[in-house]
């Protein structure tokens, strides 16, 4: 079953819908969303540093615009994204 409830990537901040997010990781009982290979591969490295700071809920996190190297992906396919 997929959905469309936004969640946050945890490595850069951005917003992505859970149903297009093109990676996700199970790290200490818990699903992580990610905008990017290079977001998944930092998490890769680091997954306890990002899950903490994703828990913290900070204000502000989840507004962080697109890289870049998305929004170009996203102009070559948008329903890639």
């Amino acid at each position: 079953m997929t959905t469309n409830r936004d969640v946050i990537d945890p490595v850069c901040g951005m917003t992505i819908s859970m149903s297009q997010a093109p990676f996700n990781r199970l790290h200490a009982a818990a699903t992580y969303y990610f905008c990017s290979t290079e977001c998944t591969l930092k998490f890769d490295a680091d997954a306890d540093a990002y899950a903490a700071v994703a828990r913290l809920n900070l204000p502000g996190w989840g507004q962080t615009p697109h890289p870049p190297a998305i929004v170009e992906q996203f102009l070559r396919a948008p329903d890639q994204l």
